[in-house]
């Protein structure tokens, strides 16, 4: 008796929840209201967005939006450009901090030319630090300057 007494408040209760066929096709309550009012509703396709036309667009396939879609070409470049300047800085580091050990300890031995390992090393180091500011600073400028827009 308990089981079908609960089986009947579960279906009673998932009929009360589940939106009828008129509401089902609405996304949300306010869409829903406002074409009972006789209001038009503009809506994009599976949740996409109404995008730039012409030449400004690149068609990618197999994605459920309205149409074309606007890529970020710059979002990609300076993910890949991140990369390199990432990469850039550790060889950076790990090639000028041992020459510039190596360098000071030419250095105390009194060896010719072992300031020139040091400057190099120095300028390994600081070179490497540099290079991702550096290349942050070109995206922004770029970015800036709407060269990838």
């Amino acid at each position: 008796m308990k089981g079908i007494l609960l089986s009947i408040m579960f279906v009673t209760v998932v009929f009360a929840i589940a939106p009828s066929s008129a509401e089902a096709q609405f996304l949300n309550e306010s869409e829903f209201q406002a074409a009972q009012a006789g209001i038009p509703v503009l809506k994009a396709s599976a949740l996409g967005s109404i995008g730039p036309k012409g030449a400004d667009t690149t068609i990618i396939t197999g994605i459920n939006t309205a149409g074309k879609v606007r890529v970020n070409n710059l979002a990609n470049i300076e993910a890949l450009l991140n990369i390199i300047a990432n990469g850039l800085e550790i060889l950076g580091i790990a090639w000028g901090g041992p020459s510039m050990m190596l360098g000071f300890m030419h250095v105390a031995a009194g060896t010719k030319d072992a300031s020139r390992k040091v400057l190099f090393g120095g300028c390994g180091v600081v070179g490497g630090l540099a290079v991702p500011g550096i290349i942050n600073w070109l995206v922004a400028s770029a970015r800036d300057a709407n060269l990838f827009s």
